[in-house]
């Protein structure tokens, strides 16, 4: 298991969108997992450029990351 690093950090949403996937979870089933609000979850997939659009923690990505492994 690789050592979190937070210079790998990519709040990208599409890149968080795909770690989900590849979980095999909803982002309703993710955020439940997380321990985060469903409605945090949808604001980290939400498009860039969308005014809901909120970058995920690394946190966040990290343990999406050891999901989808």
């Amino acid at each position: 298991m690789p050592k979190p690093d937070q210079a790998q950090h990519n709040p990208d949403p599409a890149y968080i969108r795909s770690l989900i996937e590849r979980a095999g979870l909803s982002q309703r089933g993710a955020a439940h997992l997380l321990g985060v609000p469903e409605r945090m979850m949808r604001y980290h997939c939400a498009p860039a450029d969308s005014e809901s659009y909120r970058p995920a923690p690394y946190v966040v990505q990290y343990a999406l990351e050891m999901l989808a492994d």
